[in-house]
């Protein structure tokens, strides 16, 4: 997972302005713990408190869908480091940034089509806030 790291940041860094001196601790769990942990399913989750990335152990970190859910978490880990978290009206408008560059990884890997649903309309929609 170390070596997955050094090269997801070094891609950040080549590939955006995001810059990530001090990376999050990732824990492997199973993926019913995660469920367990944060009460709804999902497959990969950032605390930022805890500066952790939570993976469930189903995502296959030797490919480049599950290296691409680990570099999404590794956005949000820079959003919180650099302080950008901040500047949100509420905690979707981070994903739109997560996303945008999951996709751009996978654009550069030639990819892309195997997340079809990493579209524009699809990311404005996860990253809205919602409605009073």
């Amino acid at each position: 997972m170390e070596m997955l790291l050094i090269v997801l940041i070094e891609w950040l860094h080549t590939h955006t302005s995001m810059v990530i001196e001090e990376p999050p601790t990732v824990v492997v769990m199973s993926h019913k713990e995660l469920q367990q942990k944060y009460n709804w399913t999902m497959h990969a989750v950032y605390n930022r408190q805890e500066k952790i990335i939570y993976l469930s152990e189903n995502i296959d970190i030797t490919t480049p869908i599950g290296e691409s859910v680990v570099l999404h978490e590794l956005v949000h880990h820079y959003q919180n480091i650099s302080g950008l978290v901040n500047s949100f009206q509420c905690s979707q408008q981070s994903e739109k940034l997560a996303y945008n560059t999951q996709r751009l990884y996978l654009l550069d890997k030639n990819v892309a089509k195997l997340m079809p649903e990493l579209n524009e309309f699809n990311i404005t929609m996860l990253s809205r806030c919602s409605m009073p």
